[in-house]
């Protein structure tokens, strides 16, 4: 005997109805969308989110870099932090300090915050401003780097098949000069300054202007890389 056609009931139930059927249910999805926003509003904590302004489009495909990329001016926003401090490893390079963060915030809260970013990614730094307030000595907020941005995690965040919030992993930030970052306040980490590393228009060309002409191809002889040295513009 041929095989019977599925009864499509059968995935419903004795009443035909499904608990998480997305069509019926989107009354009880804005309810968590607004218990996340209540949560994340009463429990969360004020942080700094500096935007990475790197981009692919911009970016030079053979070395991987842009070197205009930039971050912008901090915007203060509330994140609900789950964060595991001081996790220490010895190196032969020393002691190395490598605290990480999960972070939560609203879809809505964050587009309402960067309306042309609108979504948090790889490379974005946050400052914990508030939790470093009143630090001794001259310490202030850790600076964290994201490196994974989450929408979809079943176990927290989506109940109801809904999508609510995003969860942010990141790792306190390996500083070096960044255009529009500053190092933590009283870090006695080795860092480049700002004329190691990335220069700005200004302090380039004050650099520039105190190599005397006659002296310039003693000091940057550069002939024997024939006519192709000059890949991000010439010397000078």
């Amino acid at each position: 005997m041929a095989d019977e056609p599925l009864n499509p009931d059968a995935f419903y139930g004795a009443d035909g109805l499904r608990y998480a059927d997305k069509s019926l249910n989107s009354c009880e999805r804005d309810n968590y969308y607004n218990w996340f926003d209540e949560q994340i509003s009463i429990y969360g904590q004020k942080v700094e989110y500096y935007v990475n302004t790197y981009s692919l489009t911009d970016h030079d495909a053979i070395y991987g870099e842009n070197p205009t990329a930039q971050f912008s001016t901090p915007v203060e926003i509330v994140m609900m932090l789950e964060l595991s401090e001081d996790s220490i490893m010895l190196s032969q390079f020393g002691l190395e300090s490598d605290d990480d963060v999960t972070a939560y915030i609203t879809i809505s809260s964050f587009k309402a915050a960067f309306p042309t970013a609108e979504e948090p990614k790889s490379g974005d730094v946050f400052k914990l401003s508030e939790y470093g307030e009143g630090r001794p000595g001259e310490r202030d907020g850790k600076l964290f780097e994201i490196t994974q941005r989450i929408d979809q995690d079943n176990t927290t965040i989506n109940p109801l098949l809904g999508h609510y919030a995003w969860q942010i992993k990141a790792k306190r930030v390996d500083y070096t000069f960044r255009q529009g970052l500053t190092a933590e306040g009283g870090s006695d980490q080795v860092h480049d300054s700002s004329t190691i590393g990335g220069l700005s228009s200004s302090e380039t060309k004050k650099y520039t202007d105190t190599v005397d002409e006659t002296s310039k191809s003693d000091v940057f002889d550069y002939t024997s890389f024939g006519d192709n040295d000059d890949v991000y513009g010439d010397y000078y």
